[in-house]
């Protein structure tokens, strides 16, 4: 099977003005030879009040499979967290900032229910594709975090959560200077991050825009470009 890469860019600003417009999340999205897809990602929050790395595969239909992720905030690194799905577990690894041991846990996981969370914009939407889409009104979305904050801002081995979400049909909008046929979503994370209305574009299910209501934040491609590579070999190599 052949690669598809899509590197892409985000930029945030106060809903309703776009002309504020600062950058927020860089990103590569594959989908991989077996039909995986890998999502590595770089996000800004302004001022570098916190900045985090992300590496995260799903399986042909968006199953976790694995994640890591590195945290700095206020200019402090706050440590790593490796995840690693195996059957109905998950294995949770933080490795602390200090160099000390390794804190280990596992978790069960409903691999047909259960979906894992690592708060890049990009991949937001593989938290809902275990939503049925030919079902109206609110279903609900089951995930394990890995922070307790709505901002991703601190590391640990999370906690799971339930949260209604709504999907609203297909609907396009205009985003880094393409118009886009995306899925709509209504989420509702309740106390955690308010209402968050998303849509996601492609087979790869990117975010195109997501709108915060509690905060009142948008977060929007900037860029978007995709690559298709043959399986047949360019020279000998």
């Amino acid at each position: 099977m052949p690669l598809t890469r899509t590197i892409g860019s985000y930029v945030t600003y106060p809903l309703g003005h776009p002309d504020q417009a600062i950058d927020w999340e860089d990103f590569i999205v594959t989908r991989n030879p077996d039909g995986s897809r890998t999502a590595m990602s770089l996000s800004r929050f302004p001022g570098c009040a916190i900045v985090r790395h992300v590496t995260q595969t799903v399986d042909r239909d968006f199953t976790p499979r694995d994640g890591f992720v590195r945290l700095f905030s206020d200019n402090v690194y706050l440590g790593s967290l490796v995840r690693h799905v195996s059957g109905d577990t998950v294995t949770s690894i933080v490795l602390p900032p200090d160099g000390g041991p390794v804190d280990e846990s596992s978790f069960p996981i409903d691999r047909a229910q259960e979906v894992l969370g690592y708060h890049p914009t990009t991949a937001e939407g593989w938290k809902l594709m275990k939503l049925d889409r030919a079902v109206s009104g609110v279903q609900t979305i089951r995930l394990l975090t890995t922070s307790l904050t709505w901002n991703g801002g601190t590391i640990s081995h999370g906690r799971k959560v339930e949260m209604p979400v709504e999907y609203l049909g297909m609907e396009d909008i205009s985003v880094a200077g393409k118009i886009m046929n995306c899925h709509h979503y209504m989420w509702r994370t309740g106390d955690i991050d308010g209402d968050l209305e998303i849509w996601t574009t492609g087979e790869d299910e990117i975010v195109a825009r997501m709108n915060g209501y509690r905060k009142g934040h948008a977060y929007e491609l900037s860029r978007y470009d995709v690559t298709d590579f043959s399986d047949e070999r360019e020279f000998g190599y």
